[in-house]
């Protein structure tokens, strides 16, 4: 009960933050927010949310909430795994907003008012999971963490107030590191969202709001940039080496289709950053040829 008392008061405070960050904005959405809800599809997508959530935080009892708690405390970790966990904090807000908005949208709550309830959603889970960790004797409540979560969750309300946001996108990578794979083998426990050097999170651009109209026509309306950050070579002590990636991307939303399910299947593969042609600066080396993380990549 305690658990379920903890997510609901971070629901109520991310609604607090997203007013204290937006001013009037959420007021306007709900105001301007005409809905046609329908019933039986908003209490299936409460179900299986409740269920999600609940098998979620079984999950992340046995991989992280295991072992003495303490009182709450605050645990500044902003260099952490050279900042990559920051980025991961950042991608899983934004990737729980969208999700949430999609599905909001599905059981025919309005546009605006589902971007809103998304953002407030994803903010709250990773808030909650946050205020788990304040309680655990190995982590604390992390300020770095926790404005990461803010960051990565306002992105869908932000681009709402500033469309040209919206030519810019957050996704991910992943392939899992041999550091992961030994420990496997080794039955020793691990959880892959925490293996940082098997991740590469990508920031996307679709260039073709600073391309001419007679460029536009040229650049197939799928194809985009992607700027990847990750790390490799890590160790206790969290140093490593930093990579860095500037490649092509692809927008696969933007392929034309009158199938619901490719539709759907393309919005979903938006979220993760696919192999492709760039180059890359790793162990202060420039390298040229096709990237998806450090370890699956062909160079030249």
């Amino acid at each position: 009960m305690k658990r379920w008392k903890m997510f609901f008061a971070a629901i109520a405070g991310s609604e607090v933050i997203l007013t204290l960050l937006l001013g009037s904005l959420p007021t306007r959405i709900l105001a301007q927010d005409s809905t046609n809800i329908q019933t039986g599809r908003l209490l299936l997508v409460g179900g299986v949310t409740a269920a999600s959530v609940a098998l979620v935080d079984i999950y992340q009892r046995d991989a992280w909430w295991q072992g003495e708690r303490e009182p709450f405390r605050f645990e500044n970790d902003w260099e952490y795994a050279l900042n990559i966990d920051k980025l991961g904090h950042a991608y899983g807000g934004y990737s729980e907003a969208k999700l949430a908005r999609s599905v909001l949208q599905w059981t025919g709550i309005s546009e605006r008012a589902s971007i809103f309830y998304g953002t407030a959603i994803g903010l709250a889970y990773q808030t909650y999971v946050e205020i788990e960790d304040g309680y655990h004797k190995s982590y604390g409540f992390s300020p770095g963490d926790e404005f990461s979560d803010i960051v990565g969750a306002c992105i869908p309300t932000a681009q709402e107030s500033f469309p040209v946001l919206k030519n810019f996108s957050f996704k991910f990578s992943y392939y899992p590191s041999n550091q992961y794979l030994n420990d496997l083998r080794s039955q020793t426990f691990r959880v892959f969202i925490d293996d940082y050097e098997g991740s590469v999170y990508w920031i996307t651009m679709d260039p073709h709001f600073l391309l001419g109209k007679d460029l536009s026509r040229i650049v197939p309306d799928w194809l985009g940039l992607a700027a990847g950050f990750g790390v490799h070579n890590l160790n206790d002590s969290g140093t490593g080496s930093r990579l860095y990636f500037l490649t092509l991307d692809y927008n696969f939303s933007r392929i034309e289709t009158r199938s619901d399910f490719l539709k759907a299947l393309f919005g979903a593969m938006d979220f993760f950053h696919f192999p492709s042609p760039g180059m890359a600066i790793q162990d202060s080396k420039l390298k040229f040829g096709i990237f998806y993380t450090y370890h699956v990549q062909l160079t030249l």
